[in-house]
């Protein structure tokens, strides 16, 4: 049973066999076992053979198990998904999309993979990877295009080299996009997801980074390496002034709706509808944790 959180997102090359079986000791929410970029051409057979087993095999505890696989373009692409849906992996992570289209494609194969394998419909969730200028430009249809759909992960690596831009610490080259992803997801009801810090040794910077991202609205930020998950789960979990917020927004609105008031004020701010729904949602994410 998957919690329900993700605040992080570790990505696990698939042709290591040993570091998948080392993540299950850590406390990243969602393990991204992967096929695609980071994986060489002549490993994808053995890194493929290596989920298998491990989905197969291994007991993944609470965490949300995915699989990056790669493009569906590609021959090698479409035998990573022929193996794994049967593997029941909590979702597929699908590299590189840039329009609705690709959603919908991987939906009819997911579709009739878990027909033919006995699956109930819709288990196996879909998480599109944003990399591209046409693919945060194309979000909004992205994020809409599947009752799969699960989340937006934002791929900075390959969108900063199509862009052809050099952002710097503060991210400001990177603002348009990470705004476009959250608020594609957030109209499609799914979550975003930030890209990862690749100076893995820089603490501070990786700090700064979650804390922006938290800041517009990610639910959490994908981790190149596990000394990272720690303090991506201490950004973007719920702090206990958030929780203390939440509960007081909805006990005043039940007093202002006993009294026949649809609003009402708490601290000398007006607080109406928006504030409870933003209040439920603080107190789901502390009870997911």
């Amino acid at each position: 049973m998957i919690t329900g959180l993700r605040r992080s997102l570790l990505y696990v090359p698939g042709d290591h066999a040993g570091m998948i079986g080392k993540s299950l000791t850590l406390t990243a929410d969602v393990l991204v076992l992967n096929l695609e970029d980071g994986v060489a051409a002549s490993a994808k057979d053995e890194a493929r053979a290596n989920i298998v087993n491990a989905l197969q095999s291994l007991d993944f505890g609470k965490r949300e198990v995915l699989v990056r696989i790669n493009s569906l373009a590609s021959e090698t692409g479409r035998r990573d998904l022929l193996a794994l849906v049967p593997c029941r992996p909590d979702g597929i992570c699908l590299p590189k999309i840039e329009g609705a289209g690709a959603i919908e494609a991987a939906d009819q194969i997911v579709s009739r993979l878990e027909s033919e394998n006995g699956i109930p419909e819709g288990s196996i969730r879909i998480h599109a990877m944003i990399e591209s200028a046409a693919g945060a430009l194309s979000a909004a249809g992205i994020a809409c295009a599947s009752r799969r759909m699960a989340s937006l992960v934002f791929g900075s690596a390959d969108y900063t080299k199509d862009l052809q831009c050099h952002p710097g610490e503060d991210r400001a080259e990177l603002w348009l996009a990470l705004q476009m992803i959250v608020t594609a997801a957030r109209a499609g009801g799914i979550d975003a997801v930030d890209a990862p810090c690749f100076a893995f040794r820089n603490t501070e910077l990786l700090r700064r980074e979650a804390a922006q991202a938290r800041r517009l609205g990610y639910e959490g930020k994908s981790a190149i390496h596990p000394g990272q998950i720690e303090i991506i789960n201490s950004i973007f979990d719920v702090t206990a002034a958030e929780v203390a917020w939440a509960e007081s927004v909805l006990a005043e609105l039940h007093e202002a709706e006993g009294r026949g008031k649809a609003l009402t004020t708490l601290e000398g701010r007006l607080i109406e509808n928006p504030h409870r729904t933003a209040a439920e949602r603080i107190l789901r994410r502390r009870r997911e944790h």
